[in-house]
């Protein structure tokens, strides 16, 4: 197929690029004026913050993938419609953070955090036009994402592991190498208007917190992490366990990675 690739410079993104490409896809990137290109994808002219730009970006192609960053409420709303205004079938990523806590899956109503309230109207936007929604959890792998990025610094400013508010929240989790490879699955066997999920296992934050920590860990009470972090510091209080039981039995979706914590182990 001819796939956009929205994002395709940013840590999923460019995994998830590289996958299509080599499942034999013709991948181009939307770029930005002065913009970066990856190396082998054709650039098409566009900006996320730019919606006019969108619509005639995405024309002409078989999919759009959108793996680019949130925007916030008003730009994210606008850049869907002007995708979709395009004709060329949708996957967008919004992220487990749309669910509840507890037990969820693939039919679980949105129950989005206040911090991204309005993906939950995206996702309806893209799945009323027949488009698809994954939803990854919390990604690690390939030295990126919040693992490094936060557990690890924050362990390493401290002397210690660091987990938010009480012991035993849960996450679901999912490396980004096999999300990449969820993304190729969406776009070759998924059907209209429905929703996956990229999510391995499920973790406890302050198991991972212990792992990057060296084996210790305390609790960072929240309004100390709320001052340094902002309300993104609550969304690590929600307990949440996503299932993606459908996704690997309608797709065939087996991830190859299914411990972050051995992960962690080996790449101390």
């Amino acid at each position: 197929m001819k796939i956009l690739v929205i994002g395709a410079t940013g840590y999923i993104g460019s995994a998830a690029a590289t996958a299509l490409v080599r499942a034999g896809h013709d991948v181009a990137t939307l770029r930005r004026h002065h913009g970066r290109t990856p190396e082998g994808l054709q650039a098409v002219e566009g900006d996320l913050a730019d919606p006019a730009s969108l619509g005639p970006a995405a024309t002409g192609f078989d999919r759009v993938v959108h793996v680019g960053p949130p925007l916030g409420e008003q730009a994210d709303l606008a850049a869907v419609d002007a995708l979709l205004s395009a004709g060329s079938p949708l996957v967008h990523t919004t992220g487990a953070a749309v669910l509840g806590s507890g037990a969820v899956d693939e039919d679980s109503a949105p129950d989005p955090h206040p911090i991204v309230a309005w993906r939950a109207e995206v996702e309806r936007r893209v799945l009323a036009a027949g488009g698809q929604v994954v939803r990854p959890g919390l990604v690690y792998g390939n030295g990126g994402g919040l693992v490094p990025g936060l557990f690890a610094r924050k362990a390493a400013e401290r002397g210690i592991g660091l987990y938010i508010g009480e012991p035993g929240v849960r996450w679901p989790v999912v490396h980004v190498e096999d999300l990449a490879d969820l993304y190729v699955t969406v776009v070759g066997r998924a059907g209209p208007g429905t929703v996956w999920h990229g999510t391995s296992e499920t973790v406890r934050l302050d198991a991972i917190a212990a792992a990057v920590g060296g084996g210790r860990a305390v609790s960072w009470p929240l309004d100390e992490a709320t001052a340094e972090l902002g309300e993104i510091a609550d969304l690590f209080t929600r307990d949440q366990d996503a299932s993606s039981a459908k996704t690997r039995r309608l797709l065939g979706w087996h991830p190859a990675n299914t411990s972050l914590i051995g992960y962690l182990e080996k790449s101390e």
